[in-house]
């Protein structure tokens, strides 16, 4: 072998050692890469959970004070979650107006009343009256029922004919 072989072979093997160095570097950051991504993901959830629990406790605060002060009335500004703790029956409310309950008309509990109504198309004026009824009606026992019109009516209509 001549002179220039022998050093284009000792540089190619030089280049395949680097080369190979570099591969288990970038292996190795990959490695720490995944590893902060986890690490990310997981706080990510923490905070989530946290901003939820927060959500929560903010509305049951609000409720209470609500109650304490003697103030206890629906009114626009309320979110779906403090309507739900105001009163056991204002699910029942809500669904009758198609505002939650089911699948095809879930709701955020972070949702106002007053934007709900108006993204569904129902009356805030009347909404608040069904759900203030609940309250007016303070000497019924919480397992008492009551019912409210509009009744809630399927999505659907079947037409049978035989």
């Amino acid at each position: 072998m001549t002179f220039i072989s022998i050093v284009a072979l000792l540089l190619a093997v030089a280049a395949l050692g680097y080369a190979w160095k570099l591969n288990r570097e970038l292996d190795t950051a990959r490695e720490r890469l995944d590893r902060y991504n986890r690490s990310l993901f997981s706080a990510d959830e923490a905070i989530r959970s946290l901003r939820r629990d927060l959500d929560d406790t903010q509305a049951q605060l609000r409720v209470e004070m609500l109650r304490r002060t003697g103030e206890a009335r629906f009114v626009p500004g309320m979110t779906m979650r403090e309507a739900t703790l105001l009163h056991p029956q204002a699910q029942q409310v809500l669904a009758g107006f198609h505002l939650g309950g089911c699948n095809s008309c879930a709701v955020d509990g972070t949702d106002t009343l007053a934007a709900l109504c108006r993204d569904r198309g129902v009356e805030t004026a009347v909404l608040l009256t069904n759900l203030n009824r609940l309250l007016e009606s303070a000497g019924a026992r919480s397992t008492d029922v009551i019912t409210i019109a509009p009744e809630k009516t399927p999505n659907i209509a079947l037409h049978l004919e035989m």
